[in-house]
């Protein structure tokens, strides 16, 4: 039986399909964090769609024979909006969001709800799926449509659903896809079939439209240094090619293959196993510098339904800051922190307290600044009272990751990456984020949420609070330690 999600992995990759269906085993044990989150946002959003169908019901039961038999049921019954709706037909079986009787019609239109705020080619195969299971067991299908976030939507108090969502007639791209997906379909019970696990080509297949939860396994063999990961990235022509020469490990691409500079360096780091570095560029860089200088750091929080008033859909909400500074050369380092607490917008009070511990002199350093610089002007525009303020220190802000990002340092263990946990290890090994509780971006913003979660028990807020300060903390100390390298150079 090919399930309606089963078919979607086949879509991005057969293997997937496979071992979806044979080695859950091969599985990780713990849900990727940023995968877990859109699934949430998609159960966050459901209720806002449901109710601009009013009378509704829904057909979720027990157990999936139950859902079948209950949709089953509702239809004969004459209900002309079902939740849920599930169906089953030969070697196809479905979940669909919204089933719509179109009285005028005499047939059905599909909605399908996404937590996304646009039209995705993997929605328009969803639907052509759908389309094909509902006919194949008897349902005749009129429109399909996809119903998705308004990234205009901004918060006023009680949410409207009407205001949050928007509907997109997908019908004509999907009578397009059919015959291709019809193909798709034989081609996903064949995979299945087989008795051994298909072999594949891996291009970039590996990410898209969805992370893949068996990459560890696919990669298992791969080289350290291996032609994936390689600056710059390698254009699915290029990797072909090497593929086609058994080439995986960076080392063996030949010299005249790589055209981009990034590409380049890194496959000469790799190949002589040698440092590349220009203390000319990065002496320059650092000339631009002036004191006290500001290492500056925010955690965010988004969501697809904004939590608190004047927020749109995923808008970065800072809950957080770590700020060290360096009043000047070689002086004694001193630390600021903000963390919010409440469940309440945390931005005014940030930016009153930030205010206070960034003067209006000397440079403001962040890794990846563009980030911080956007979420600055956000503020500024939220909140005018602090609109000079944040201009200015975008005016100041210098970004380290431009160092690496242009190739003046350039080190084979960065694995083609200019991310601070890349580089940090390399430059700075005794610190390090492994020992930390919270590891990394996306599980530092759910765990705030968790916090200020009026059910949360006060010892786990406890808890989630320490860990989310030395979280950041280590992010603004490794900027220090790595500028402290850079400037011995």
């Amino acid at each position: 039986m090919l399930t309606k999600s089963d078919f979607l992995k086949h879509t991005q990759c057969y293997r997937y399909l496979w071992l979806y269906k044979y080695r859950k085993d091969l599985l990780p044990k713990e849900a990727d964090l940023n995968l877990q989150k859109l699934f949430s946002e998609g159960y966050e959003v459901e209720p806002y769609a449901y109710k601009l169908f009013p009378g509704g019901v829904s057909a979720m039961a027990g157990e999936i024979k139950e859902q079948i038999t209950l949709t089953k049921k509702l239809i004969k019954d004459g209900v002309k909006t079902i939740f849920q709706p599930t169906v089953t037909s030969y070697k196809l079986f479905c979940r669909g969001d919204i089933l719509s009787f179109n009285t005028k019609a005499k047939a059905w239109d599909i909605y399908e709800i996404k937590s996304a705020v646009s039209v995705k080619g993997i929605n328009i195969i969803d639907l052509a799926f759908q389309k094909i299971c509902y006919e194949s067991a008897g349902l005749p299908i009129n429109k399909l449509h996809l119903i998705f976030v308004n990234k205009e939507f901004v918060r006023d108090g009680e949410v409207d659903p009407k205001k949050l969502l928007k509907v997109e007639d997908l019908t004509d791209q999907v009578k397009e896809l059919i015959s291709q997906v019809n193909l798709d379909i034989k081609s996903a019970h064949k995979i299945l079939d087989l008795k051994e696990e298909p072999q594949i080509r891996i291009l970039k297949q590996c990410s898209k439209p969805y992370p893949c939860d068996f990459s560890d396994y696919c990669q298992r063999d791969w080289p350290e240094h291996n032609i994936y990961n390689i600056a710059g990235g390698l254009s699915e022509k290029k990797l072909n090619l090497l593929l086609d020469q058994g080439i995986l490990d960076i080392k063996d691409i030949p010299d005249d293959f790589l055209t981009n500079h990034k590409s380049i360096k890194h496959h000469q780091a790799v190949k002589h196993n040698k440092v590349y570095i220009e203390p000319d560029n990065i002496k320059a860089d650092l000339s631009q510098l002036e004191y006290p200088l500001y290492f500056f750091d925010y955690e965010t929080y988004s969501s697809a339904i904004p939590i608190f008033d004047g927020y749109r859909p995923y808008q970065q909400i800072p809950f957080q800051y770590s700020l060290h500074v360096l009043v000047k050369p070689n002086g004694k380092l001193e630390h600021y922190a903000y963390l919010a607490k409440d469940w309440s917008d945390p931005v005014p009070e940030l930016a009153k307290t930030l205010k206070k511990q960034i003067g209006n002199k000397g440079s403001v350093l962040a890794w990846f600044a563009s980030f911080e610089k956007g979420r600055n002007k956000e503020i500024a525009k939220h909140y005018p009272l602090f609109a000079d303020f944040f201009e200015d220190i975008n005016n100041r802000m210098f970004d380290p990751i431009m160092i690496f990002k242009n190739g003046y340092y350039v080190h084979k263990d960065f694995h083609g990456s200019a991310s601070l946990k890349s580089v940090l290890p390399v430059l700075v090994p005794k610190l390090s984020y492994k020992e930390l509780n919270i590891q990394e971006g996306g599980s530092a913003s759910e765990s705030w949420r968790k916090m200020i979660d009026p059910k949360t028990q006060a010892k786990e807020k406890k808890q989630i609070y320490d860990d989310l300060l030395k979280y950041c903390q280590l992010d603004t100390l490794a900027m220090v330690e790595i500028l402290k390298v850079l400037q011995k150079l």
